[in-house]
Order: structure tokens, then C-alpha cells, then sequence
């Protein structure tokens, strides 16, 4: 399934890779954390529509230990933000429906491959800005040592939870909505724009 993922998703994950400009060596302070407030837009009704989805269905997913919400707050709390600015950043409007586990699953594939292509990030990030006060990036040090056998974890839930080939077009369908939102979300938070701050 994990192949067949990846297969299927390629053109949508290049295009939102595209967007996501965490890796430019012009990257300030202030463009970072423009990023993590569109992530965290993404991320919030994302998760939420996630655990209604899934949440006690499938136990090996581990779903409690792979929230990122929290930790995009810790982010953007380091980077000026409190309770009360975090509950006014905007959020996706027009999120995928995620009419099943299949396409929730297809989701969660794109937010979990998020966090294992983010550990490249996170080495960029900690040397573009070693000695500046920018948190300690918490949202990319998911997991900590354990994102391998976190991905590893995630590929035998979905195998296990959709053992039918008849489920996969559902899968990939929600894994491609899932990276197609994230490409309109981050294009229109024009996180690429030239800081004002």
C-alpha cells in the first residue's frame, strides 16, 4: 500500500513540495513563522477530522502520540505567539471530506510522510539559525529518534487496516485531496512572500 501510495501521489507531492520554501537560505525569522502559522492552519482541522475519524479504531496507530498541533504551538508560542493570538490564526476552510478510514488513512499518509521528509528541514533549520531565538523546533523533532519506527508502525496499521486492494483507490484518493489542500493552503499564505515584519 505504501508503494502504491507513493506511486500515485508523485505529481501531488512534487507540487506541494514546490511551495514549501523552509529550505531557502533567505529564509528570516519572520518567514518561518509564517510557515508554521499556515501549518498550523492545516494542521488543526486536519487532526481534528482525523480523530473523529479514526480515533479507537485502529490501535496500532498510536493516534495520541502523532498530534502535531501541539507541537506547531510550542513553535509558534517561541516565536511570539499566545493562547490568544494561536486561537485567531486562520484555518483551511476547504478541507478534503474524509468520508471513511480509507480516505482518512490517506490523510494521515501525508501528514506522517511529512514528518519523516522534515527531518532534512530541521537539519537546515538548526544551521541557518544556530544562535538565533527561534524556538527549538519542536514540530520538526517529532518523535525524536523514534520517527523511523513511528513510519514503520504507521505502514503495518495501514496494511493491516486495508488488507483489500478495493480500498486502495480510496486511500489514495484521500492522500491526494490531503496534498492538494495543502498545496492551495500554503500558495494562498503566500509563505514564500517577502517578509513586512
Amino acid at each position: 500500500m505504501l508503494q502504491t501510495l507513493k506511486a500515485e501521489t508523485r505529481p501531488h507531492h512534487e507540487r506541494a513540495e514546490r511551495v514549501v520554501r523552509l529550505l531557502s537560505p533567505d529564509l528570516t525569522p519572520s518567514g518561518y513563522r509564517r510557515h508554521l502559522e499556515a501549518l498550523h492552519g492545516l494542521y488543526a482541522p486536519v487532526e481534528a477530522s482525523l480523530a473523529a475519524c479514526l480515533e479507537g479504531r485502529i490501535p496500532g496507530l498510536r493516534l495520541a502520540e502523532r498530534w502535531k498541533v501541539p507541537l506547531l504551538e510550542e513553535d509558534l508560542r517561541a516565536l511570539g505567539h499566545d493562547d490568544a493570538s494561536l486561537a485567531c490564526l486562520p484555518r483551511h476552510p476547504g478541507l478534503p471530506c474524509l468520508s471513511g478510514v480509507p480516505e482518512a488513512l490517506g490523510a494521515l499518509y501525508v501528514l506522517e510522510g511529512a514528518t519523516l521528509g522534515g527531518q532534512l528541514i530541521l537539519r537546515h533549520l538548526t544551521r541557518h539559525f544556530a544562535g538565533a531565538a527561534v524556538g527549538g523546533f519542536a514540530f520538526f523533532r517529532a518523535y525524536g529518534e523514534a520517527v523511523g519506527p513511528m513510519w514503520k508502525a504507521f505502514g503495518e496499521a495501514l496494511t493491516r487496516a486495508c488488507p483489500e486492494p478495493a480500498l486502495a483507490p480510496r486511500v489514495v484518493r484521500g492522500a491526494q485531496d490531503t496534498f492538494e489542500a495543502f498545496e492551495a493552503w500554503l500558495r494562498e499564505a503566500h509563505v514564500d512572500a517577502p517578509s513586512r515584519l
